[in-house]
């Protein structure tokens, strides 16, 4: 019997704060995010991968879940500090494939 492929959802998501973060930074407050949140167990079911990362821009893209969307943009907007210092995480957009995503971008830059 075939075994479905799981679904995945792409954020786009945008970092605010008086200093620049890379992406390694980023994806461990998202991460102590959803497990303050969600625990463990919801960290396993989010799957949260960040993909892209401009460090310029602050901006990226994020990888989770189909259906663990709204645990996930729940547990980015209440990060509230990276490394110790204020910022704040905002989803810009919500998308099924990472090439709309990455079109958005592109188009942005023109």
């Amino acid at each position: 019997m075939p075994v479905r492929r799981k679904g995945r959802r792409y954020l786009r998501i945008r970092v605010e704060s008086p200093r620049g973060f890379t992406d390694k930074e980023v994806i461990n407050s998202i991460q102590r995010g959803i497990l303050e949140i969600h625990g463990v167990q919801g960290l396993s079911q989010i799957e949260p991968v960040l993909l892209e990362f401009d460090e310029e821009d602050q901006r990226g893209i994020l990888r989770c879940n189909r259906d663990r969307v709204s645990e996930a943009r729940a547990a980015i907007t209440l990060v509230t500090a990276i490394e110790g210092t204020p910022a704040a995480m905002h989803v810009i957009r919500v998308s099924g494939t990472i090439r709309s995503l990455r079109r958005e971008v592109e188009t942005c830059k023109e």
